[in-house]
């Protein structure tokens, strides 16, 4: 067991939306609570039942000021203490060979050629793990003569399939991909972020496990039966894209800086979640004594 520095946390930046999330034991107010609750600190004449109300929201207003640490994050402290303390993954969660993440790992590079053809620009895959005093993070490509003096960062999503990125287009950006690229800039000091949405060409070993899966389900006696043939020309054209023009193939989102009191909510998470677990290690180094 290690002896470990738990001021010394920091949150990684793809979590960084799982450690602000608030607990559903302080729920706070909506905005429209907060406007009802404005209306009635203003109003001069309430009844009495707008009274109750506005107690009420008073009570919800002061708990949800209370910092409690949701499931999700005490979940993700969990996992940063179990590597931290004893060098230990969860293992159900790693040994489990997700085919959307196999296929994002796989493809990391052709997804940077692709950008770098779109953008007519030179980008090659960052390896470099970057921190300050709150964040943690490796974003995948950065624009400048250092990761440290950075101008830009983009972070890539492969995407699955080809109705996958169309509804990538559509559908509004999720806030974890937002937010981690936002810790990426704050991290480096880059004043430009995007995320990258990519359409590329599934890897042949994914396109082998999918062949071998569509073999078993038609019971077919091999890969040059007829029927297999056939079904399995449409399930091929379906995971190969390099037909489809490359400026179709990729998709933007680009990502302001953190605003900056979210930065100073941020930071006083990370204190909150440093004060956690040291508590949680005495509580757990007392078990059983």
């Amino acid at each position: 067991m290690s002896e470990v520095n738990f001021d010394k946390f920091k949150c990684r930046c793809s979590a960084i939306t799982k450690m602000m999330a608030n607990s559903r034991d302080n729920p706070v107010l909506t905005a429209l609570q907060a406007q009802k609750l404005a209306k009635y600190e203003a109003s001069t004449s309430l009844t009495d039942s707008q009274k109750v109300e506005m107690a009420e929201l008073l009570v919800r207003k002061e708990n949800g000021q209370k910092i409690v640490l949701s499931d999700g994050c005490i979940e993700y402290l969990m996992e940063w203490y179990a590597w931290a303390v004893e060098g230990m993954i969860p293992v159900d969660r790693e040994a489990m060979d997700i085919e959307y993440t196999r296929k994002g790992k796989s493809t990391e590079n052709d997804c940077i050629n692709l950008l770098s053809r779109v953008d007519k620009q030179l980008y090659t895959k960052n390896d470099i793990r970057i921190s300050n005093d709150y964040f943690t993070g490796e974003p995948d490509i950065f624009v400048g003569e250092e990761i440290m003096k950075a101008t830009k960062i983009t972070d890539n999503k492969s995407i699955w399939d080809y109705p996958g990125f169309l509804k990538a287009i559509h559908k509004k950006p999720e806030n974890n991909y937002i937010e981690q690229v936002q810790g990426y800039m704050e991290i480096s000091g880059a004043k430009v972020g995007e995320i990258a949405k990519t359409l590329v060409s599934m890897p042949v070993e994914i396109m082998y496990d999918y062949q071998n899966r569509l073999l078993k389900k038609m019971n077919a006696i091999s890969t040059e039966s007829p029927d297999f043939l056939e079904e399995w020309a449409k399930w091929e054209h379906s995971m190969l894209f390099e037909h489809i023009p490359i400026h179709k193939r990729v998709f933007k989102i680009p990502v302001q800086p953190f605003a900056a009191e979210r930065k100073q909510q941020l930071q006083d998470r990370v204190k909150i979640c440093r004060e956690w677990l040291w508590k949680f290690d005495e509580m757990y180094n007392q078990m059983n004594k």
